[in-house]
């Protein structure tokens, strides 16, 4: 996903996304109550699937346009089904604390308009918060 006015930063030899995030895991590794951050942790938001072909309402074949007998469907390869990639999302942070709680984090300068939804399935399917903070006047500010 591309990143508003995002600028490539190095902190601690690893590059983040942007300056904020790089930011905020320098504010991470500063915390004494910080025992372990996971970058980039990957999480899938709905799992792959199958629909019905439109084109050949499910049957795998149809009719050739050339000598109207039946052939396979090239849409769906002839098995009547097409297939949905799975959806995946992306946070910034997992960070796990000294007395073992852990929280799953996002750093936003500016949110896109899928974000929203994004955080909402997000935080149906894993029943946790989704933590997003912000640098607001040079504090971190949860939101």
């Amino acid at each position: 996903m591309v990143k508003i006015n995002s600028k490539k930063r190095i902190v601690g030899g690893i590059i983040f996304d942007s300056q904020t995030e790089g930011q905020y895991y320098q504010h991470l590794t500063n915390d004494p109550n910080v025992k372990h951050i996971e970058l980039q942790p990957k999480y899938t938001l709905l799992e792959p699937f199958k629909i019905r072909c439109s084109k050949c309402k499910g049957a795998g074949t149809m009719p050739s346009s050339k000598t109207d007998r039946k052939i396979k469907c090239n849409t769906c390869s002839g098995t009547g089904m097409k297939s949905r990639q799975a959806w995946r999302y992306t946070a910034d942070f997992k960070v796990t604390y000294m007395d073992g709680y852990d929280e799953v984090v996002d750093v936003k300068g500016h949110a896109n308009e899928r974000f929203p939804l994004v955080k909402k399935m997000w935080e149906r399917k894993y029943n946790q918060e989704l933590i997003v903070v912000k640098k607001v006047k040079g504090e971190w500010k949860r939101g």
